[in-house]
């Protein structure tokens, strides 16, 4: 094996395993963290926003985690039937989770109604199941990628499929992305994000470093987002292959924002909630 062989081979393992892998143990301990804290947390952002948080976390985390099962599970159908289920993990669960978590944490669990939260899982699951039957229509099999000892890592076939429609099927998984998470996570970023700008002066008083937490945590939504979106645009118009790395890199890079969000501490001795919009007496 040349120098030149090596490198591409290490690239595909660092791509398609190591990663999605440390990403996904990311998530889960930020899952973990979430609901360590959540008790006394709870008290400042509401319950909701928290169970909303670790359901989030944990389904990502699958989602990451199963990339490298999906390379080493074995050659086709395995990549297509794993492929299927984590991203009906993403697009079914974890878009409209999050968004319906991040207008939660803006707006309070009360206002948001239980008809918008119904409605926005419903369409997801729709989007969900459509982007699984394109899918499967889309792929052509699958290819070895990268050899790992005895462990042979395969991938599937999208643009070497054969179909005279493949670009059309490409650009429908394309268009169905954009819409969820795509766009869920970047509309719920633009109300965390607004949420920090317009944070009320007398809730600073109590709440200091909620403004930084939510600029930290819009940061990481936008990343993963614009990643997602700019991934499968590349792919899908582009046809550069292992463009995954993007966004597996961005859900990387967003764990590591949310974690340091989490972490960083309120002001102790919360008494109120910080959906209360009426003016403290302090």
């Amino acid at each position: 094996m040349d120098d030149m062989t090596m490198v591409q081979e290490l690239d595909k393992i660092f791509v398609y395993i190591v990663v999605p892998g440390l990403a996904g143990i990311t998530f889960f301990a930020l899952a973990k963290f979430v609901r360590h804290i959540m008790p006394l947390r709870a008290l400042v952002s509401s319950a909701q926003t928290y169970h909303a948080a670790f359901w989030v976390f944990t389904v990502f985390g699958f989602y990451l985690g199963l990339r490298p099962v999906q390379a080493l599970a074995g050659p086709h159908p395995w990549p297509l039937i794993i492929s299927s289920l984590r991203e009906f993990l993403l697009i079914g669960i974890f878009g409209p989770a999050t968004f319906i978590g991040l207008l939660t944490l803006c707006f309070g669990p009360e206002k948001i109604g239980k008809g918008w939260i119904a409605g926005t899982f419903g369409l997801a699951v729709l989007l969900a199941l459509a982007f699984c039957v394109v899918n499967a229509m889309a792929i052509g099999g699958s290819e070895e990628i990268v050899r790992l000892g005895r462990l042979t890592a395969y991938d599937g076939l999208w643009y070497k499929n054969k179909r005279e429609d493949i670009d059309v099927l490409m650009q429908i998984l394309f268009v169905i992305r954009l819409i969820d998470p795509g766009a869920l996570l970047l509309i719920g970023g633009a109300f965390v994000l607004h949420h920090a700008v317009r944070y009320p002066s007398f809730k600073r008083k109590l709440y200091d470093n909620m403004p930084k937490k939510l600029y930290i945590l819009s940061a990481a939504v936008f990343i993963y987002a614009l990643s997602i979106v700019g991934g499968s645009w590349i792919y899908t118009f582009r046809k550069v292959p292992d463009q995954w790395g993007i966004y597996h890199l961005g859900s990387l890079i967003a764990g590591f924002l949310e974690a340091i969000s989490l972490s960083m501490p309120v002001k102790s001795d919360v008494q109120v909630s910080e959906h209360d919009d009426s003016p403290l007496m302090l």
